[in-house]
């Protein structure tokens, strides 16, 4: 089984529209607590609830320690899953973290139906399509070189992100979509063009290579 990478990118741009996100860099964690059926936690908060030491439990939540998902399937509560996170991390690393679960929980994973890895390629295929929408990337590519100092400003993308990203294959999404994610996006966008381009120091960050993630962007 193939991931299906068109559809994870589309949900994750839909969200962007469905909550109305204007400012960079994506919030991901707000909106992960504005989900429904959703209860968030910290690791912290999570080891006091089940008296835990936070040193014991932090390595039980995968490589990366930054967040996991629980599903629940009881019918004495609303709440459906569970996310628990790593606030201590850097803020890029929680926000990412924070996309990737957002996307198990909006593409509906359950653990059963999809194999872990096709699971996991879906997730980070709409984690950064959430955080570093090809529409934004678009507007300032098309105005500015674009470097690492720049996209991290916008996106809060770090060196890691990007190599992660540089994996993700270009998707097809409607060309109706990118425009409303571009709408939603563009006065933030074009400010931020218009200081770089009146600023007098020159950026001498690397410039930023996507490599297949910006195939067949249209609008």
């Amino acid at each position: 089984m193939k991931p299906d990478f068109d559809r994870a990118a589309v949900r994750a741009m839909e969200l962007l529209v469905e909550n109305g996100t204007t400012e960079t860099p994506v919030d991901s964690l707000s909106m992960l607590l504005k989900y429904p059926g959703v209860r968030v936690v910290s690791f912290t908060r999570f080891a006091q609830q089940v008296e835990m030491d936070r040193h014991d439990l932090v390595p039980m939540f995968g490589a990366n320690q930054d967040a996991a998902t629980f599903r629940l399937d009881l019918d004495i509560t609303d709440v459906r899953y569970v996310v628990v996170y790593n606030m201590r991390l850097p803020y890029e690393i929680i926000q990412r973290g924070i996309a990737r679960e957002l996307g198990h929980i909006a593409l509906g994973h359950d653990g059963e139906t999809r194999p872990t890895d096709v699971r996991m390629a879906e997730a980070m295929c709409f984690a950064h399509h959430l955080i570093s929408p090809r529409p934004v990337l678009h507007m300032l590519r098309s105005a500015l070189p674009l470097t690492m100092n720049i996209l991290t400003d916008t996106t809060g993308c770090s060196d890691d992100c990007v190599s992660d990203l540089q994996k993700i294959p270009g998707v097809n999404v409607p060309k109706e979509l990118n425009r409303e994610v571009k709408n939603l996006f563009s006065r933030g966008i074009s400010e931020y063009i218009q200081f770089c381009k009146a600023s007098a120091k020159a950026d001498r960050s690397p410039l930023v290579d996507f490599g297949t993630y910006m195939d067949f962007y249209e609008e």
